[in-house]
C-alpha cells in the first residue's frame, strides 16, 4: 500500500477482521516507526474499536516482554527483520 491508499475490509462477524487489521497495523508500524500517525481504522461500534486497540496494545506488550505472539512470524517475513530486532523495537 502506497501513500494515499485506502483499503477497505468488509466481512461478517467472527471472520477475523480484528486479527487481520491488527496484523496490518503492526506490519506498518514495524516497517516505518511513525506510520501509526497515518493509519485510520474505522469500525461501526465502540466495542469493536476497543477490541482492536486492546489487541494491538497486548501484542506490542507481548513482543516487548518476550511473550508469545501470533503475529511474530508474519512480522518477520513481511518486514525482513529478525525476532530480536522486532522485540527490541
Amino acid at each position: 500500500m502506497g501513500a494515499g491508499t485506502l483499503t477497505i475490509y468488509n466481512a461478517s462477524a467472527g471472520s477475523g477482521k480484528t486479527f487481520r487489521l491488527t496484523g496490518v497495523y503492526l506490519e506498518r508500524l514495524f516497517r516505518l516507526r511513525w506510520s501509526y500517525r497515518r493509519i485510520l481504522a474505522v469500525t461501526f461500534t465502540n466495542k469493536a474499536t476497543a477490541d482492536m486497540k486492546h489487541r494491538i496494545l497486548d501484542e506490542l506488550n507481548n513482543l516487548a516482554t518476550g511473550g508469545e505472539s501470533g503475529y511474530l512470524s508474519d512480522l518477520e517475513s513481511s518486514t525482513g527483520k529478525d525476532e530480536e530486532s522486532i522485540r527490541r523495537e
